[in-house]
């Protein structure tokens, strides 16, 4: 898996999640999923299920967003 910015926006807190999800360390989930060549398929699969989940949710809340402020105006 490529180097990701982990302290931006989406991924903050991404692993802290997952960590607390599996009942593991977040170092533990960072290593299975940055520590080798290739990261462990089932900390990957959950990583871009709670990527994608805070992508979706981003763009609800931006629809949202927009849709108040174009009614406010």
């Amino acid at each position: 898996m490529k180097r990701l910015d982990l302290r931006r926006h989406p991924y903050r807190g991404i692993l802290k999640d997952i960590a607390e999800e599996m009942g593991v360390t977040p170092p533990r989930v960072h290593n299975a999923l940055f520590g080798g060549e290739t990261p462990s398929p089932r900390y990957a699969e959950v990583f871009q299920r709670h990527l994608e989940a805070r992508l979706t949710a981003n763009k609800e809340l931006t629809k949202k967003l927009c849709n108040t402020l174009r009614k406010a105006v």
